[in-house]
């Protein structure tokens, strides 16, 4: 009986061992989505009223657009935009990052709400799920996600 204990107790502790992650092998990071939690509401003078601002990100990185997201219909802060687990890899995760985020008009030209930048190896040491950006009157959380989330 203590053979058949001592067996299971190592079979359960090497599977534990070798499912989870290795931390240190982390040299990528996945951005799922982002909140829009704050931004100035007189960032544009619309001689319209077109109610709450339908926003949507364009990630650059060193001045290259990267991504465009989709416009978000959120009618209230924060604004999720989803960016269909946007992934940084190699050299891209130690990169200067800038996300802009536009309000998108139809009646008029899109407009620019704010920017904010990370480095996106900043955030592979905590593996925080969530992390706060700034930027002037812009705040925004990166929703992010692990090798190991589920």
């Amino acid at each position: 009986m203590k053979r058949l204990f001592f067996f299971t107790s190592v079979f359960f502790f090497l599977f534990f061992i070798t499912g989870c992650c290795d931390e240190s092998a982390q040299d990528y990071i996945i951005v799922e989505s982002i909140d829009v939690n704050v931004f100035d509401e007189d960032y544009f003078e619309d001689d319209l009223d077109e109610g709450f601002p339908e926003l949507y990100a364009i990630v650059r990185i060193n001045g290259d657009s990267y991504f465009t997201s989709e416009v978000s219909f959120s009618q209230a802060l924060p604004a999720s935009i989803d960016f269909e687990s946007l992934l940084f890899i190699g050299e891209e995760v130690n990169t200067q990052v800038e996300i802009l985020i536009f309000d998108d008009d139809e009646a008029t030209v899109e407009d620019f709400i704010g920017t904010t930048t990370f480095v996106p190896s900043d955030f592979l040491l905590q593996r925080n799920r969530r992390e706060t950006v700034q930027g002037g009157f812009l705040e925004l959380d990166l929703i992010l996600k692990w090798e190991c989330d589920s």
